[in-house]
């Protein structure tokens, strides 16, 4: 909810709608590919009551290093610009 009241804030505010286009394609194309399974499995392995493996901490450990990174790649689009 917070991103989309973020979202249509910028757009309301940006005379271009490029800038509404690249931030939401950067979080969900972060989010759809990497950030999401991890937390799909993690919820699927403590449903199912299966021990932790080693993947299920891989997946926490990468969900929460992608997570920011997905948040900085927007945020550095935008840095550099006039």
């Amino acid at each position: 909810m917070l991103i989309y009241l973020i979202t249509i804030g910028v757009a309301v505010g940006v005379n271009d709608i490029e800038i509404v286009f690249n931030a939401v394609g950067a979080l969900c194309s972060s989010s759809i590919t990497i950030i999401l399974p991890c937390i799909f499995y993690v919820k699927l392995t403590n449903i199912n009551h299966h021990q932790h493996s080693v993947w299920y901490y891989a997946s926490i450990c990468l969900a929460s290093f992608m997570a920011p990174y997905a948040f900085f790649s927007i945020l550095a689009l935008y840095l550099g610009a006039d």
